[in-house]
Parts: C-alpha cells; sequence; structure tokens
C-alpha cells in the first residue's frame, strides 16, 4: 500500500504475474484503485488492466478490492486451456 496519492504501490507478485495498484483519491474523499497486470519473464507486456467497481472511503479498501478483482482475472486466465 502507499501513502502517496495517484502514485503506484509496490507491485504484488501472484502466479508468475506482478499486479501494480494505482488509487485516486476522488473528490467526495472517497477512493477508487486501478489495476495493472504483468506477465513476470515476459518482456513487461502489459496483460490486462481495470479497476476497482465503485468507490471505497479508504485507501486501503479501494487497493484490496482492486488486488482481488485482479487476481479472479489471473485466476481465469490461468485456467484456460
Amino acid at each position: 500500500m502507499n501513502d502517496d496519492k495517484s502514485r503506484p504501490s509496490a507491485p504484488v507478485d501472484y502466479k508468475e504475474h506482478q499486479i501494480v495498484l494505482t488509487s485516486d483519491p476522488q473528490g467526495d474523499e472517497t477512493w477508487i484503485c486501478r489495476y495493472t497486470i504483468l506477465e513476470v519473464g515476459q518482456a513487461r507486456l502489459e496483460s490486462g488492466n481495470g479497476q476497482s467497481e465503485g468507490t471505497f472511503p479508504s485507501r486501503e479498501a479501494a487497493e484490496l478490492e482492486a488486488l482481488q478483482k485482479a487476481k479472479t482475472v489471473i485466476d481465469l486466465r490461468t485456467l484456460r486451456p
């Protein structure tokens, strides 16, 4: 997690991917968080991105939701034959 506004957090390693979270405060004191999924071992090509659903009362809540969503995307991709 990160205390600077609108700056990426340290990447999270998950199943041979890295998840980079970027949180942004909204004007109403809520937060959203975008995620980028990078494949480890590849030429650092972006393999997916998205964001948390809705807004959250804290940076941590937004980042946790975005992280879970990114992990779900990775899990679905790794289940494909």
